[in-house]
């Protein structure tokens, strides 16, 4: 089987990206599925049943899974961080008991073809809950900050450095389900939710932490805001469904969720007792980092909290009306690229928090560009051809 992709790898210069349209084979193919490799990014192509997904993921991966699994949970919680077995256990299996049957049958599926047990993809699905919680950021330009070009949606997803190792097993995963609208998310390999993704009709999304805000208040008893997100993805076609969605939903911890289509952006404040959406700043720009903004909450954030989410927020603010009218994808790549200490939002090395990868997406062209620093520059992946015919 071969597909007509979209494959650009960027080259030191971040702002410059050419595009080519090449007709690329799949490494690997099983029942169904199809795993294509973008420089060192992972993109699996999945198609059926949420359990016959999960046996083509669980399979075309097989080897990234063990590697995440053996240096993330055995050799960097386990062993480095001394984090026990059973508190591992038990936050994996917390989050994976409120999954809805149909993502728990997508992970049942992987473990029935990697050569790692339940047990361990379970653990290996909740990765991201056992270091602590960090910051991340996210830009959004259309209308007359890109000139009339598309709308154009930034996003560093930050965390503690301990985990950068981990992101040389990020993996695009492309969810073309028997029902339901195809969608695809980027996460760490085995990692089945949303905490950035976008699916056939153009909807967006991307989470942020919101605990400077809305606190350390975590419901227990809820179905984890992450896989919601995955779940809104698969049944929102519009961002009116989407908006609905987001008010029918409580989320177990404070979120800051950015969402886009083709034409606008907005933000869901979104603490686990009310939600708020924000509209942009100015018509045509939009920027969230982890505090909420919206006037109607009363708040306000103390300096020297937050991740320096405060001088994020403004530095983006800051480049995003330096180029107004120049906001391209290039553009949009040197704004990811510039660091905190030269005016921007992405965290410089030798801090304990890192910008694990980056992410541009422009919905109306269902086309997402990544880059992992320090492993795989600029990427750009048209899903376009991915996402099945419905």
């Amino acid at each position: 089987m071969m597909i007509s992709l979209l494959l650009s790898i960027g080259t030191a210069t971040a702002g410059s990206v050419s595009h080519s349209n090449k007709t690329q084979d799949p490494a690997a193919t099983f029942e169904g599925g199809c795993l294509y490799r973008f420089g060192q990014l992972n993109v699996v192509n999945l198609h059926g049943t949420y359990r016959q997904m999960g046996r083509q993921y669980g399979y075309l991966l097989r080897e990234q899974l063990k590697g995440l699994y053996t240096i993330a949970i055995d050799q960097y919680f386990i062993k480095k961080k001394k984090v026990s077995p059973e508190t591992i256990h038990h936050m994996a299996r917390a989050l994976f008991n409120f999954y809805p049957q149909r993502f728990k049958d997508i992970i049942y599926g992987m473990a029935e073809t990697s050569g790692l047990t339940i047990e361990q993809h379970i653990l290996l699905n909740g990765l991201e809950l056992y270091g602590m919680i960090s910051g991340c950021s996210g830009i959004a330009a259309w209308g007359e900050y890109t000139q009339g070009g598309p709308l154009i949606f930034g996003r560093n997803y930050d965390w503690f450095d301990g985990y950068t190792p981990f992101a040389k097993y990020l993996t695009l995963t492309v969810i073309n389900p028997s029902s339901g609208i195809p969608c695809a998310i980027v996460t760490f390999a085995g990692a089945m939710y949303a905490t950035t993704g976008i699916n056939k009709k153009g909807v967006f999304l991307e989470l942020n932490n919101g605990l400077p805000s809305g606190g350390g208040l975590t419901y227990s008893n809820r179905v984890p805001a992450i896989i919601n997100l995955l779940a809104f993805l698969i049944d929102c076609s519009t961002m009116e469904e989407l908006d609905g969605a987001f008010n029918s939903t409580r989320p177990d911890f404070s979120f800051i969720i950015n969402v886009a289509d083709d034409s606008c952006a907005y933000s869901y404040e979104w603490p686990p007792f009310d939600v708020r959406r924000r509209s942009a700043e100015v018509d045509g720009l939009l920027v969230a980092t982890n505090h909420f903004v919206d006037p109607s909450w009363g708040m306000v954030l103390q300096e020297e909290t937050g991740f320096k989410s405060t001088e994020r927020r403004e530095n983006l603010l800051s480049l995003g009306h330096k180029n107004k009218g120049r906001i391209d994808e290039g553009t949009m790549m040197n704004i990811l690229d510039t660091p905190i200490n030269e005016g921007g939002a992405t965290w410089p090395e030798g801090e304990t928090i890192q910008t694990v990868y980056q992410i541009i997406a422009i919905p109306s062209e269902l086309r997402l560009c990544l880059k992992v620093p320090g492993f795989q520059n600029w990427t750009t992946v048209d899903l376009s051809d991915l996402f099945a015919s419905k």
